[in-house]
């Protein structure tokens, strides 16, 4: 009899580690990501800024990072293109041409990062967002040895470095 009972447990523990995991919302995975990656405050605001992670298991909360950071990531490339255009300043001109296609990389390697994580492979995604993270601070490094005091999209810069930072952490979480 207790053979039967411990075969049955077996069969039932993996089922409610399952759904321990699906219930892990915003709250708990931001708590496991450690500071050392993201506060969980900025974790917590990102994730709560989209109406999807409040029913979405981890897998589905790093597909929303995904997400918001290709949002994001464009969304600098736009600016870079509206500054690019209109830019009459050589330097600037040249800073920000690089930063175009510093982030056009970045957007291509977020995309291969959103598909990595659609099919679980959470390593390959972790590596890539690592990789990207360079971009923000690639881009600014341009502007440091012209007569200009700081780049026109610090601030872009510094918010998609912190969500491609916060992909990368999600991701290294799952894996």
């Amino acid at each position: 009899m207790a053979r039967k009972h411990s075969i049955s447990l077996l069969l039932i523990l993996p089922i409610i580690s399952i759904a321990a995991d699906a219930a892990a919302g915003p709250a708990t995975v931001c708590s496991f990501l450690g500071a050392s990656y993201v506060s969980y405050d900025y974790c917590m605001a990102v994730l709560s800024s989209d109406s999807r992670s409040s029913t979405a298991d981890p897998h589905g909360l790093a597909l929303i990072t995904d997400d918001l950071a290709l949002a994001n990531a464009t969304a600098v490339h736009s600016t870079i293109e509206v500054l690019l255009n209109n830019s009459s300043d050589p330097f600037i001109h040249t800073c920000l041409s690089h930063c175009r296609k510093i982030y056009e990389g970045a957007i291509s390697d977020v995309r291969k990062a959103a598909n990595a994580t659609a099919r679980r492979n959470y390593a390959a995604a972790e590596e890539l967002f690592d990789g990207v993270l360079d971009a923000p601070a690639d881009c600014e490094a341009t502007f440091v040895a012209g007569p200009v005091a700081s780049s026109p999209i610090v601030k872009e810069d510094n918010e998609f470095s912190e969500i491609a930072c916060l992909g990368r952490a999600i991701n290294n979480y799952l894996k």
